[in-house]
């Protein structure tokens, strides 16, 4: 282990449980680093089941807010001060000059307190944005009452005042009060702590001080190999089943476009959805190997969301694959696989847009065909493995540790902020 290698990374995460996203992310992290013999402590605010082997676990026992009472929601999203106390005193009794703090996600079980202790250790603490909470109170920079990307400086009187919340205005007031509590939590750790974006074009909505990079998400391929989909007549979408990710939107333009369609996935409007749309096959949620064949199966995967969404596991695992995708043009994603020929990209919200792709894509053998061949190419520019996912932290580290090394980087790690001198 170099001088520069830290002794311990702490990863402070809402859940060490498979929910996908920031927690899933927050355990292959963990796995990785043990495997290269980094010592770990994963600082959960569940129950911290799925924590690896060989991690020290600290798990708080929380419950995500909306399986507790409004009441008990409303004062621990704040702050838990539980969680305060308990990270105060582990860094207390542990911490010293080469631990790493790695938080991963705070707005669920572990809330803005835990940014106070953090302050002692500023210099050794990455935030890791995988979505926009770090400025947004909603964490999209999405107007769900008019349904389309808000484009509002976060706090502004203009977007306080906005109902853009998707349960309620008061909903919304509290989550500017959270808000409010986290950028005191944040200015407290006085611009020396660094942000991991997953995707560069993050940073101009965030406005983030202090030292910033990009590291793409890591992704692993659901097939051993690329399909040729120009057989497939079958279109198809894999996630939640909410009108924000465009799954409306999806199904009212294949319907204009007269083309087969496959939704796997579940959420709050698959039932609309069956009973608005009953001619396209809903199969639920799957696991990795049913993702898989209906991936092969596929002519091309849409990703139809509305927002400024910064990633895409889907897409992603679709180029992996060999398999086209359509993507709505808020998406971050879009503007690159595009200049990489391995996809289009529609208007956001736009169902006529959209139809006319899908029926263009349905008809042209060719273009599928010189698509699915950039696709594995294009994939590979726009993500990680996880190995080189976990070189790219330790690199950060490294740079951290020893300030000097900073300028070593990889080809998917960009400083895009201040600099080191």
């Amino acid at each position: 282990m170099t001088p520069a290698a830290p002794s311990r990374v702490v990863i402070l995460t809402d859940f060490a449980s498979a929910r996908g996203g920031a927690s899933g992310l927050a355990l292959l992290q963990a796995r990785l680093l043990l495997q290269a013999g980094i010592a770990v402590t994963i600082f959960a605010g569940d129950s911290g089941d799925q924590a690896p082997a060989g991690a020290e676990l600290i798990a708080l026992g929380g419950r995500r807010l909306l399986d507790q009472g409004a009441l008990s929601a409303a004062v621990s999203g704040l702050w838990n001060d539980a969680a305060r106390r308990a990270l105060a005193d582990w860094i207390a009794r542990h911490d010293d000059a080469r631990t790493i703090y790695h938080l991963h996600g705070f707005h669920q079980t572990l809330s803005p307190a835990v940014l106070a202790p953090l302050a002692r250790c500023a210099a050794r603490t990455v935030l890791h944005a995988h979505d926009y909470f770090l400025a947004c109170p909603s964490g999209s920079f999405f107007d769900f009452r008019a349904g389309t990307t808000c484009n509002r400086r976060a706090l502004s009187p203009g977007c306080v005042a906005r109902h853009c919340d998707k349960r309620s205005y008061p909903q919304k007031l509290w989550r500017v009060a959270r808000q409010l509590i986290q950028n005191h939590g944040t200015a407290r750790l006085s611009g020396a702590a660094t942000t991991v974006l997953i995707h560069a074009d993050m940073a101009p909505r965030l406005r983030l001080p202090g030292r910033v990079v990009t590291i793409a998400n890591p992704v692993e391929p659901l097939l051993a190999q690329s399909v040729d989909p120009r057989s497939a007549r079958e279109f198809l979408y894999v996630g939640d089943m909410h009108a924000y990710k465009g799954v409306f939107v999806l199904a009212q333009a294949a319907r204009r476009a007269g083309v087969a369609l496959r939704f796997v996935g579940d959420g709050v409007d698959r039932a609309r959805m069956q009973a608005d749309y009953p001619e396209y096959p809903c199969t639920g949620w799957a696991e990795r190997a049913g993702i898989a064949r209906a991936m092969a199966a596929a002519r091309a995967v849409i990703s139809p969301t509305l927002g400024p969404e910064p990633f895409g596991l889907v897409p992603v695992e679709a180029l992996q694959a060999g398999v086209p995708v359509v993507l709505s043009d808020s998406m971050l994603l879009a503007a690159g696989i595009c200049r990489a020929g391995a996809g289009l990209a529609f208007r956001a919200g736009d169902a006529g847009d959209l139809a006319a792709v899908l029926h263009r894509l349905s008809q042209d053998d060719a273009l599928i065909g010189a698509l699915a061949a950039r696709a594995p190419a294009a994939a590979a520019q726009i993500a990680l493995t996880p190995g080189a996912w976990a070189e790219a932290l330790q690199r950060l580290y490294h740079g951290i540790l020893a300030p000097q090394t900073r300028a070593v980087a990889g080809p998917q790690l960009y400083p895009i902020g201040r600099r080191a001198r």
